[in-house]
């Protein structure tokens, strides 16, 4: 049995996806390009391959909905295909448990089209941040998430879109013993005071955080998310980022210790974005024994097809 994780590339914002190993699928934010919405390309493969399995066997699958879906903030870039998500539907769902000043700091930073999105989403969702009511079944995966809570992301500081971006949900996946660390957009003032705080905070967020192979750079590699002390924390093998093709401004130091750097086809990678490779796909194998999971990697696509 194989877990696929992909990292997609929509241009601008963020969508990330997980093919559990019984074949269910999450989402981690769901933003989409004009000539790209992974929710289609996911919902588009399903049926497929569902009429494939139709064919062979004559059980007919039930209409596909996603498993579980993450939206890790309010920023339009993360929300575009927030109305294919709802159409199609999910069984369980993480978003932000906003308020009201939250909910004015996005309104402040989006476009009057995001503003219609965001909307949308809320009214759609009520904020809903919070453990779900039944322990989903990952199908041999772990998925784990934590999020400041908006007034402590708000005591923080910073412009109300930081204000935004440190409330987002982080999210880590453990498959076949590989780690995932999905970072949203939180900036490196929140990651200091998480990450050296005494308290619960704390004690709940560093062993999160923790020893992880695969880290999606905060806040798209920008330099407003990078973190030293994240990254000493994490130790990540390798970096991905979500950036736009004509974004310059994704930080270098992501290429350097402490990520680890690995090999891929005997070509060494540190960091490893959309923009120069296009889609990502990471495949997870069963080991079968106690051990961790061999890795294989497509880009472009190669990823999608």
């Amino acid at each position: 049995m194989t877990a696929e994780f992909y990292l997609f590339d929509v241009e601008m914002g963020q969508a990330a996806a997980l093919k559990l190993p019984n074949g269910s699928w999450c989402m981690f934010d769901i933003g989409k390009s004009s000539s790209f919405s992974p929710v289609n390309w996911i919902v588009n493969r399903n049926r497929l391959h569902s009429q494939t399995a139709s064919l062979l066997t004559g059980i007919t699958d039930s209409q596909f909905r996603f498993f579980k879906s993450t939206i890790s903030h309010y920023h339009g870039d993360h929300l575009g295909d927030a109305l294919t998500l709802f159409r199609v539907g999910t069984d369980y769902f993480r978003s932000v448990d906003h308020d009201l000043l939250y909910l004015n700091d996005c309104y402040t930073t989006c476009s009057d089209e995001s503003k219609a999105i965001v909307t949308t989403v809320v009214n759609h969702i009520g904020g809903t941040f919070g453990p779900s009511s039944a322990l989903p079944d990952y199908s041999g995966a772990l998925i784990s998430e934590l999020s400041l809570p908006v007034d402590i992301a708000r005591n923080i500081g910073g412009s109300a879109n930081s204000r935004v971006n440190n409330a987002s949900i982080v999210t880590r996946i453990d498959v076949y013993g590989n780690s995932i660390l999905l970072c949203g957009d939180v900036e490196k003032e929140a990651w200091k005071a998480i990450i050296n705080d005494s308290g619960d905070y704390g004690k709940a967020w560093r062993p999160f955080l923790a020893n992880i192979d695969i880290l999606i750079a905060p806040h798209h590699g920008h330099k407003s998310g990078y973190s030293i002390d994240l990254l000493n924390l994490a130790s990540p093998s390798v970096v991905l980022a979500s950036v736009p093709s004509k974004d310059t401004n994704v930080d270098s130091r992501y290429s350097s210790p402490p990520v680890k750097g690995i090999l891929i086809d005997k070509v060494s990678y540190s960091l490893i974005s959309t923009r120069k490779h296009g889609h990502i796909k990471v495949s997870i194998e069963n080991p079968d024994v106690i051990g961790r999971g061999s890795r294989s990697w497509s880009f472009g696509d190669d990823a999608i097809n």
